[in-house]
């Protein structure tokens, strides 16, 4: 209707430019984006002095992907008027994703200094000082955002990436609360953030003394559990790190595992407190979220048998638990695996208890619910996967509580050719409603980020396991997605899917594989032609000191058992402790502290690693082309761009390679890269 009125409007007085300038705004409403171009250049054609024509007209250029010509439109408006901060900041957004972040951050700049409370220029100001290796200014920035608006969820994101390669040298007041409320922002992965939060906590003088006591080889206190356990307790950060992730760092394990060794005495002997009960109950979440990978002696052994023997009495005799019975015995068994653990969920705790017994009773008796809902599209036959799937059936891999997803989805084309990847598509259309697969889906993670990340996609989601498959949809369901389906099925046996993809992502999956190459060419028939990959895969440079622990695996005849992997990692900490440069390393990875990812790491049934040259030779093969990497950390793009300024380097796995040789940590997760189905 609006438009009807104004195109008469318009046949009546063509040369109405206020009118030309509306009509563009209302095809830009319906998302008719072609259209809104050619009513902006209509208007400024008319009035070339006209401020907000050139302004929507530098918008209309940037939705349809034409960069340069937003920057001239963007600047024409600001030639003509110097202070419009909007313009700025839309042309800082532009030039970041032409890869000319200098000049980005000078127009973000003039943005923030015309309008000190422009929120999005602040946020955009922190991506931009982020891409240039500038962490403390893009922390900076975007904590800025976020106290302007602390509802909008992509400033939050902003911030936690800007915090992820971060150490905090000082604190002020206000901080505690911001890193707890970054914590529960859905697009926040919080272990993307445990290093940061962590050189934080450093700064409270009463965790600093408890670490520093505890977190050493030969570990002393001087103080009662129970006092240690009522400091930590006040410590609202701490406790809600600890009940999201596994916190990583041999220290803070050391520290965990001698807290939790006191906790157990000071339960034997009945001198447990109130007070120290939040910091219990933290703790007894920590040691289930990371499958209970802390050593322990003999006698803790024995005092766990008597405990949960304690507690099936009490239960059995309808009389109360205590709750520092319950929380003490969860630190270190799941509680799901007693016969009486049903009987907890019908009584009445406190909260902190309740979320303990949630985590460890409730929510895997809902896993199990959820198993027989979930399809089957292909058998596993082949013993590799046979073997590989009863691998993950023993813990849900990887086990989370809370990830990131995206706060609104953009089509393909817009993630992939903006800023960070920037990826050249070429004449690559993007699909309205992509179909896309996630072939190795895990606990869900990697499928809701791309549920999200992807504008009104529908995502198949498979994975061998069973447990992984039924933690992801309690998970799915749990955040409301409604736009993932998942299926247990043998990447080798996709192939009699009957269906085809607009896009296909297998990250970390097909070097576990029988046939790698096999898998991954059963992937690219699933791909419509045209269609796009995301494929990640192990680094033979980076993971040498993997490859070595492996060896060490090997020689000592360890079993994939908790108990063996426990052992093991005693093992590797006394190696780094003792100067082995490769053991040091491993014990810097995260997947080292859980039982689950630390089989994944080192213990996984089938491992094959890859170098540049060897999956050049693969895309070739599968008739791929190679688009460029996705990395998290910008730093390395930058670094490579210095040696290699020529814009189709980037693409150029030869030139990668030498960098790799030179650069052998570049790929320490592993290779993830875009690739397009020729």
């Amino acid at each position: 209707m609006a438009i009807d009125l104004i195109s008469k409007a318009l046949a009546i007085k063509p040369d109405y430019v206020e009118a030309q300038n509306t009509l563009g705004n209302a095809f830009k409403g319906l998302g008719k984006s072609e259209e809104a171009l050619s009513s902006y250049c209509q208007a400024v054609a008319i009035n070339p002095e006209y401020t907000e024509a050139h302004y929507n007209l530098g918008l209309a250029y940037l939705d349809l992907g034409k960069r340069e010509d937003a920057v001239n439109s963007f600047c024409k408006a600001i030639a003509i008027n110097s202070k419009y901060a909007e313009a700025h900041n839309n042309l800082g957004v532009a030039l970041r994703d032409l890869g000319r972040l200098d000049e980005a951050i000078s127009s973000l700049r003039n943005a923030v200094t015309i309008n000190p409370e422009y929120a999005e220029a602040h946020y955009n100001l922190g991506l931009a000082h982020q891409d240039l290796g500038q962490p403390e200014n893009a922390f900076k920035s975007q904590r800025r955002a976020v106290a302007l608006n602390s509802q909008n969820d992509m400033f939050w994101s902003g911030l936690a990436a800007s915090l992820e390669t971060y150490s905090f040298t000082s604190v002020d007041d206000s901080l505690w609360q911001d890193l707890l409320h970054l914590l529960e922002r859905a697009t926040v992965r919080p272990s993307n953030v445990i290093q940061p939060i962590m050189s934080a906590l450093r700064h409270n003088p009463d965790f600093l003394q408890i670490l520093e006591l505890t977190g050493s080889l030969n570990p002393k206190i001087g103080i009662a559990y129970g006092d240690a356990a009522e400091k930590l307790s006040a410590i609202p950060l701490f406790l809600r790190i600890m009940e999201l992730c596994p916190i990583f760092g041999l220290e803070i394990e050391r520290m965990l595992t001698f807290l939790r060794r006191a906790m157990m005495e000071a339960t034997v002997a009945g001198k447990t407190n109130q007070h120290s009960l939040p910091f219990s109950a933290a703790l007894a979440s920590q040691c289930f979220v990371n499958e209970y990978i802390f050593s322990e002696t003999d006698e803790e052994k024995t005092a766990v048998e008597n405990l949960q023997q304690q507690i099936a009495t009490l239960v059995k005799k309808d009389q109360d638990v205590p709750a520092s019975f319950v929380v003490a015995l969860g630190a270190y068994r799941p509680l799901y695996g007693f016969h009486w653990a049903q009987e907890l969920t019908k009584r009445e705790w406190a909260d902190s208890i309740k979320a303990v017994i949630d985590r460890q009773v409730s929510e895997p008796q809902e896993e199990q619910s959820l198993r027989p809902q979930i399809s089957c599209l292909s058998p596993i036959e082949n013993t590799v996967s046979q073997a590989v799937r009863e691998q993950y059936e023993e813990n849900p891999y990887p086990r989370w509580v809370r990830t990131s997803i995206k706060d609104a989805g953009k089509t393909i084309g817009d993630v992939l050719q903006e800023a960070p990847l920037r990826l050249d598509l070429a004449d690559y259309q993007s699909p309205e409603s992509p179909e896309i697969l996630v072939a190795g889906c895990g606990t869900g993670q990697h499928a809701l980020y791309t549920a999200s990340r992807f504008l009104n996609a529908r995502v198949l989601a498979v994975d061998l396991s069973l447990s992984s498959l039924s933690y992801a949809m309690r998970k799915t369901n749990e955040l409301g997605c409604s736009n993932i389906e998942y299926a247990q099925a043998d990447i080798l046996e996709l192939g009699s899917l009957g269906r085809q993809f607009d896009l296909v992502e297998s990250v970390g999956v097909l070097h576990h594989l029988d046939d790698p190459l096999q898998g991954w060419r059963v992937l690219v028939d699933r791909l419509r032609p045209g269609g796009l990959m995301m494929i990640g895969l192990y680094s033979e440079l980076a993971r040498q000191d993997i490859v070595r622990g492996r060896l060490l695996i090997s020689e000592e005849e360890y079993s994939t058992s908790p108990q063996d992997i426990r052992r093991c990692r005693q093992d590797i900490m006394a190696e780094a402790e003792n100067g082995n440069p490769e053991m040091a390393k491993i014990c810097t990875m995260r997947d080292f502290f859980s039982i689950s990812e630390c089989r994944d790491l080192l213990f996984h049934i089938q491992e094959h690693r890859y170098t540049l040259p060897r999956i050049e030779a693969a895309l070739q093969s599968l008739k791929l082309t190679f688009l460029g990497f996705e990395m998290r950390d910008q730093r390395v793009l930058r670094k490579f761009e210095k040696s290699h300024p020529n814009e189709h380097s980037l693409t150029s796995l030869s030139l990668w390679h030498a960098f790799e040789l030179e650069n052998p940590d570049t790929f320490r997760g592993m290779y993830q890269f875009w690739c397009k189905k020729i």
